[in-house]
């Protein structure tokens, strides 16, 4: 018999034992995301730095024929047409790739017009084209393979019109290009123009002069 006052002792028996608190739910779309985001930032800057970047190399002239921009004539690599002044590696490789010819120009004759040991070779062509298209040929080229136009206007000593242009070498020194356009004259059947213009290769100084 249960005395009065006294309390019963509770019953666990039936009780569950204390669980553990929930673990957080951790999740993997946050880490993802920045990472994501992070890739889209590189792809970003490496177009616009691809975008952005200008070529140092220069422009070399066509293997084949090609097309001028602004003029009516073709382009065709010189180093053929100018094979019969190179000496020793002169003029250098770079030189010889920033100048080109008027496809069907035929070379006439060479001579080397210069005193003393510096390099100045000069060769003759003609081709079926007026003087003013010979001209404009090369302002056009002469600017697109990287030449600094020295001078223009009327050739010295000679009839015709000049231009030249200035080129560092990858031999250290400055090279000039001396293009003089002779005046046009009629063909054996009286009805092509001719024109005989002159290459004048010139090797001016150092560099660091």
């Amino acid at each position: 018999m249960q005395r009065t006052g006294d309390v019963a002792p509770p019953d666990t028996a039936n009780e569950s034992p204390p669980q553990p608190p929930p673990r957080p739910n951790f999740s993997m779309k946050p880490a993802l995301i920045v990472g994501a985001l992070a890739v889209v930032i590189l792809v970003l800057f490496s177009v616009g730095a691809s975008l952005t970047h200008t070529p140092t190399t220069p422009a070399k002239a066509p293997k084949g024929t090609s097309a001028v921009k602004g003029s009516s004539l073709r382009a065709v690599s010189a180093q053929q047409g100018l094979s019969v002044i190179e000496q020793d590696g002169q003029p250098p490789a770079n030189v010889l790739a920033a100048i080109t010819l008027p496809t069907g120009a035929v070379r006439e004759s060479s001579i080397n017009p210069g005193d003393g040991s510096t390099y100045d070779q000069q060769v003759e062509f003609s081709v079926d084209a007026s003087q003013e298209a010979v001209l404009g040929f090369y302002k056009i080229e002469l600017a697109h393979f990287g030449w600094r136009t020295v001078t223009s206007g009327a050739a010295t000593h000679q009839a015709g019109q000049q231009i030249v242009g200035q080129l560092a070498g990858d031999d250290g020194f400055y090279w000039q290009l001396g293009v003089i356009v002779s005046p046009t004259t009629f063909g054996a059947a009286g009805t092509t123009d001719v024109t005989r213009f002159e290459l004048r290769v010139i090797q001016v100084g150092d560099e660091g002069s």
